[in-house]
């Protein structure tokens, strides 16, 4: 049984097993039918098992493993949505003068045709959710020394860093293990590390050797928000406003720093400190999430008008050139960081005006509203 199951009303067979005459034979919406069902039974959905995350025995091989799939949805699932939508469109231009039978197929096909689009488009949330549940799992490997991958660019790389306080603030629920080297002078910089699945006291001895420095702290940290709580088994002085140098360092923004023992009650926390910081740094933070949130608007929607323009060019249309390129002139008018009030202006009335754009988010995949509230978001910063 496939993740996505395809509504019965859009495979020509349930039409062929109906009351004859109730889609017109040779019609292009059955053509657009048979083609979606023999679309959807191509791909291969054992890929996408309800258990696949949980055969990944390494945090590694889960992120290799969700890389996959996501890549197999982009090119096999996704495409679904627009024959879906193509079928619809194809049924909708037979309804003019239709008796009833008919307009009740036309209208069961619109119905389930965008039923199925969500579907789709929910997806690659689900297999996030997957990977989430799996890595947190892996995170309860105790003592474990893991793989060799965390030393990879040094233990203390920032650009690790990063995507462990990402992957913490996209799920509220993840606790990973933490170590903190407060360094030494000017010659050796504070560190924070973070693993899933090396226990802190291990993470904490690797990153003693590295950096020479035997004091600092381990433990458990998750973010709720933009506080980042990290538990402690002793009390280190300082440590809320220390740990947020290379938390900064490595271009992740918090609130707070909550630092709690083990029966999580509070020890020290930064927050005074950190409203003292005045209007302007928050102003500056809510500018830059409403930046990131457009990027990641663009970059999905250039990433489904990619393809789009791939499923054009494969119809062979005599018109599929021009489409392309019409397409592709969508993508290079959505600027990379429009900061300017006219320019954010253009881009709104262009997203509610221009054709292409109206037609790819109507029958095939809806770019228009997620780059219309990050425009909205960047208008009101």
């Amino acid at each position: 049984m496939s993740l996505i199951e395809l509504p019965p009303s859009l495979g020509k067979s349930y039409w062929d097993s109906k009351k004859k005459g109730t889609l017109p034979a040779g019609s292009e919406v059955e053509k657009a039918l048979q083609a979606l069902e023999r679309k959807h039974g191509a791909v291969d959905w054992k890929l996408f098992d309800a258990r696949w995350a949980e055969a990944a025995k390494s945090a590694d091989e889960l992120d290799k493993a969700l890389a996959e799939r996501s890549a197999r949805w982009r090119s096999a699932v996704l495409p679904l949505k627009a024959e879906a939508a193509a079928a619809a469109a194809a049924a909708q231009k037979i309804a003019k003068g239709a008796a009833k039978p008919l307009l009740d197929a036309i209208r069961l096909i619109g119905d389930d045709a965008k039923d199925f689009g969500k579907a789709i488009d929910k997806f690659p949330d689900e297999l996030q959710a997957a990977a989430d549940k799996a890595r947190r799992t892996l995170g309860k490997g105790g003592e474990e020394s893991g793989s060799e991958e965390e030393d990879e660019g040094g233990l203390a790389d920032p650009k690790r860093l990063l995507q462990m306080l990402q992957r913490c603030k996209r799920d509220p629920a993840l606790q990973v293990h933490y170590a903190f080297s407060p360094g030494e002078g000017k010659a050796v910089e504070p560190a924070l590390v973070m693993s899933p699945r090396v226990a802190g006291k291990a993470l904490f001895a690797r990153l003693a050797k590295e950096t020479g420095v035997k004091l600092g702290a381990f433990g458990l940290a998750s973010i709720d928000g933009t506080v980042l709580r990290l538990s402690v088994d002793k009390p280190y002085s300082g440590l809320a406003k220390k740990v947020r140098v290379p938390v900064k360092a490595c271009g992740f923004r918090i609130s707070q720093v909550l630092i709690v023992g083990p029966d999580g009650a509070s020890l020290e926390s930064d927050a005074e400190e950190e409203q003292e910081g005045g209007e302007q740094e928050q102003q500056q933070a809510t500018g830059d999430h409403a930046m990131a949130a457009w990027t990641a608007a663009r970059e999905q929607a250039i990433a489904a008008l990619k393809e789009v323009a791939k499923e054009i060019a494969a119809a062979r249309d005599p018109e599929a050139a021009k489409a392309v390129m019409q397409i592709q002139a969508v993508m290079k008018n959505l600027s990379a960081e429009p900061r300017e009030p006219a320019r954010l202006k253009e881009l709104v009335q262009y997203l509610d005006q221009d054709d292409v754009v109206l037609d790819v988010s109507e029958f095939a995949t809806d770019i228009r509203t997620p780059l219309l509230k990050a425009l909205a978001g960047l208008q009101a910063g």
